[in-house]
């Protein structure tokens, strides 16, 4: 691997975590003119038609994308995952806040790991353990001043977290969904095919006449999270391309503190658009420890197993 594919690696890295990252902040002030369905329907079609356009500038003709009937199980599967995945994550940003989706988000790629070794057999490393000790250890300092009342009461912010931590859970199967078809599509082929097979389940219950009425910063709000949808995952399927997938994971890790950040500048520059994240300093710690034990977990693939 030559120095400018790891350069580039690591831009493609940050450009994803950078539009991840700001996802949540940007999204959130257009709950109040469109609805979490219309919104989730606009994202994926919105990226998965700027996809097609990436993927014919591209390769042209030269695509990879075999349908077959063996695939199939695992490609619907895919689809009915990845939908369920974007709107239970809009629904439980909704609930709660931006730092708290992201941060919960995280669990998906835990999940995806123990997934991987169950059915795939990958190994599970010392190292990767002692990530995932260090990432609880996070959720638990990042939760600490709500951890007592969390789930006694069910109210909206304790139904947010249960509905994030379903949207990790269905992200992770996708994920597993994902590498069964990866043999059969090329990897920015099938993204496009999921996002707007996806999309497809939400128009009939989509209200998109709503983004005629928008004011230019809602409508601009709205159009950028279809191209936040396509940017990031484009540029994190070239980034695998480009470096290893554990660095690049490790790099990706580091989305809630950006959350944090486009937060505190939002908070600065908008105080009216969104209100203040209900975390303390404790609560930042632990953001930040959720990103070391993902980051160590990420980047002990390759060690010994347990």
């Amino acid at each position: 691997m030559n120095q400018y594919n790891w350069k580039l690696g690591v831009v493609l890295s940050l450009t994803t975590a950078l539009m991840w990252g700001l996802l949540p902040v940007s999204i959130a002030p257009v709950f109040g003119s469109v609805d979490p369905i219309t919104i989730t329907y606009y994202r994926l079609a919105g990226g998965g038609s700027i996809l097609l356009i990436w993927i014919y500038f591209q390769k042209g003709m030269n695509v990879k994308a075999n349908f077959t009937w063996e695939n199939l199980p695992y490609l619907v599967l895919a689809v009915i995952m990845i939908a369920a995945n974007y709107y239970l994550w809009l629904i439980g940003l909704k609930y709660t806040s931006p730092s708290t989706a992201q941060v919960m988000i995280q669990i998906a790629p835990m999940l995806l790991l123990i997934g991987s070794v169950w059915l795939f057999k990958e190994l599970f490393s010392r190292k990767q353990f002692l990530g995932l000790v260090i990432f609880v250890t996070g959720l638990l300092l990042f939760f600490n001043n709500k951890l007592a009342t969390l789930f006694d009461d069910l109210n909206s912010y304790s139904t947010g977290i249960l509905l994030l931590l379903f949207a990790a859970i269905t992200w992770a199967i996708y994920g597993l969904a994902q590498k069964r078809l990866l043999r059969d599509f090329g990897a920015l082929e099938l993204i496009f095919v999921i996002l707007m097979l996806a999309s497809m389940l939400f128009l009939p219950f989509s209200q998109p006449h709503q983004a005629f009425v928008l004011d230019s910063v809602t409508l601009g709000l709205l159009i950028f999270g279809g191209i936040n949808t396509a940017v990031a995952y484009g540029c994190f399927t070239a980034a695998m391309h480009y470096w290893e997938t554990p660095r690049v994971s490790a790099v990706i890790a580091v989305v809630p503190v950006l959350t944090l950040f486009f937060g505190y500048l939002q908070q600065l520059l908008w105080p009216n658009l969104l209100p203040p994240e209900p975390i303390n300093n404790l609560s930042i710690i632990g953001a930040l420890v959720v990103v070391v034990g993902s980051s160590i977990t990420a980047l002990s693939r390759n060690q010994k197993a347990l």
